[in-house]
């Protein structure tokens, strides 16, 4: 059963009742008042991950939601392309074409910033294609890995 955090946001003199659920890993329900939203968040240390529009709420919190306005729509959590979302060196591939990922298994290492990230699946399946090696640099949206 999913967790449901509840809170209570005041933006001057206007309330809103807030429960947040976590429906898979990544996918939330958020209840602002008597309206839900269904959005998808990244871990920005988990870059393979896509992140998500959310639909935008009435009043100020339409102002909030203008943070997260301009990102990628959510994409299944099944199968698919895996991009980057932010620019670093390839340093170790965990995996290989022909294994079985789980959403949450680490399947490349990334250097970003000097900092080592372990990047996760964002999708459930089978490797197909790898399209990155170790020492290479990518970009915001390079392919690294394609998974049926």
């Amino acid at each position: 059963m999913p967790k449901t955090n509840k809170f209570q946001l005041s933006i001057g003199n206007v309330n809103y009742n807030i429960n947040i659920s976590e429906r898979a890993y990544g996918l939330y329900d958020v209840k602002v008042n008597d309206e839900t939203f269904k959005i998808s968040i990244a871990d920005m240390l988990s870059p393979s991950l896509q992140t998500a529009s959310a639909a935008s709420a009435k009043g100020a919190v339409s102002n909030a939601s203008k943070a997260i306005s301009g990102v990628p729509e959510a994409v299944s959590a099944f199968g698919g392309l895996i991009k980057a979302a932010m620019p670093g060196t390839v340093m170790t591939v965990k995996v290989k074409a022909g294994d079985t990922v789980k959403v949450g298994d680490v399947i490349l290492t990334l250097e970003t910033m000097k900092m080592e990230n372990s990047i996760k699946s964002n999708r459930a399946g089978k490797v197909k294609e790898i399209r990155v090696q170790p020492g290479k640099f990518v970009n915001v949206g390079d392919p690294l890995m394609v998974i049926e």
